[in-house]
């Protein structure tokens, strides 16, 4: 308990928190949960567990190829990170 208290008064990790934060609003990341799995699939909100093997599976896949770019996956309409039509919905 000291030890979480003095790193929340001392600002430690303040500069990751805030890298994260800016990351998430690059990413169009509005609200959580959200998850972004091999920076390029992100599932937000609550999801079924089939969703997320499925998606686990497909990055594992993909991961052999070295593809990058993030895909939003289980939404009904587009984000900001998906305007370029990249997304798969």
């Amino acid at each position: 308990k000291e030890e979480t208290e003095a790193m929340l008064e001392q600002g430690d990790f303040t500069a990751e928190v805030r890298a994260d934060e800016g990351e998430a609003q690059e990413l169009g990341i509005h609200g959580v949960p959200f998850f972004v799995i091999n920076r390029r699939y992100a599932i937000s909100g609550a999801q079924p567990i089939a969703l997320f093997v499925e998606t686990l599976n497909k990055a594992w896949e993909e991961e052999q190829n070295q593809r990058p770019a993030l895909v939003r996956v289980g939404e009904k309409e587009q984000g900001p990170a998906c305007t370029d039509g990249s997304c798969t919905l």
